[in-house]
């Protein structure tokens, strides 16, 4: 009986250890299906971040263009304005300055440059048609 008590002890054990083997290798799928369930939604989330940055980028893009587009126009215009058309558009203009500087704290570097660039523009022109217009230069 001795062999049929140890044969069926190792039975016993083989059971066991059958039983433990399936058990780690479900907990082992559940974990494997956890992490991917993380890092699709990890995924997700960093190419929603993604895509919203994009957007504001393309919006501050989008302004900053017809911002630069306006001053352009305006400076053409402006060659020949009379002192009150200089006004308006000076007026408008500094409406308009307001409005983006407003949100160019969250610009990247290469569109706060370009900003700058387009303030500097007007400001060249701004001076020298309030000199040919003979308005002295802190007259805002």
């Amino acid at each position: 009986m001795t062999t049929n008590h140890t044969l069926a002890k190792v039975g016993l054990g083989f059971a066991f250890l059958f039983l433990f083997a399936s058990c780690t290798q479900q907990a082992q799928n559940e974990t494997n299906a956890e992490a991917t369930e993380v890092e699709t939604e990890t995924r997700a989330a960093g190419a929603e971040a993604s895509s919203e940055l994009d957007e504001a980028g393309t919006e501050a893009d989008r302004d900053l263009n017809d911002f630069s587009t306006w001053v352009q126009d305006r400076t053409a215009r402006a060659k020949t304005a009379t002192k009150e058309e200089w006004q308006e558009l000076k007026t408008e203009y500094k409406t308009r300055e307001a409005q983006l500087e407003a949100k160019s704290s969250t610009w990247d570097e290469k569109t706060k440059q370009k900003w700058q660039q387009t303030k500097d523009s007007w400001n060249k022109f701004e001076d020298s048609t309030q000199a040919r217009l003979g308005i002295p230069e802190d007259n805002d």
